[in-house]
């Protein structure tokens, strides 16, 4: 399947929308990854200016012209303000896997909009994308990823020893896999 094939449209869902990140997003992106509690787990230091912001969104905006990686903000539909980012990357599309993930501001945080954002990734992996499995790796201090992944079949594959260094500490990070089977089974 070409990257062409795939729809970048926005998608809605009951309170987002996922679409592509324009220019016009960089203070909401801003305001995103320089949120301590959002990057606290993440592999970066929290932005210092609107142009590592813009960066960002050009790093996004390449990446869905690639062959390997997906990305979209996660616009509030009430509001219109990207309050996340998510998407796909090492899309191995021969063997029909890839990894998920994304960030939501804190201060949406325990609303259900993870819930959500999990959900919608998991439709548009397993219909749009036709992979098999997806996986998701994360902290093992990440409690609300470990709280919720479950809920949705992801299992644990297995564990990366000290693979994560964050603020001079090394951290175990956990992979978790949801197959195909899986997921229609929970559809019924």
């Amino acid at each position: 399947m070409k990257k062409k094939e795939l729809s970048l449209k926005p998608f809605k869902t009951e309170n987002l929308i996922f679409r592509e990140l324009t220019t016009e997003d960089k203070l909401d992106i801003y305001c995103l990854y320089s949120d301590p509690k959002v990057i606290r787990l993440d592999h970066s230091e929290p932005f210092k200016n609107m142009i590592e912001a813009e960066e960002l969104i050009r790093v996004f905006q390449q990446s869905n012209n690639s062959y390997s990686s997906i990305s979209w903000g996660i616009e509030l539909r009430e509001s219109n303000k990207i309050i996340g980012t998510c998407g796909f990357k090492n899309w191995d599309r021969l063997s029909h896997h890839a990894e998920i993930g994304g960030n939501i501001l804190s201060k949406y945080w325990g609303k259900g909009y993870g819930t959500e954002t999990l959900k919608f990734m998991m439709e548009y992996g397993f219909t749009k994308m036709h992979l098999n499995k997806i996986c998701a790796h994360t902290n093992v201090k990440n409690s609300s990823v470990l709280k919720i992944m479950p809920r949705y079949g992801f299992q644990q594959e297995g564990m990366l020893r000290e693979h994560q260094l964050l603020e001079g500490v090394f951290h175990d990070v956990l992979i978790l896999s949801l197959l195909r089977k899986d997921y229609n089974l929970l559809l019924g």
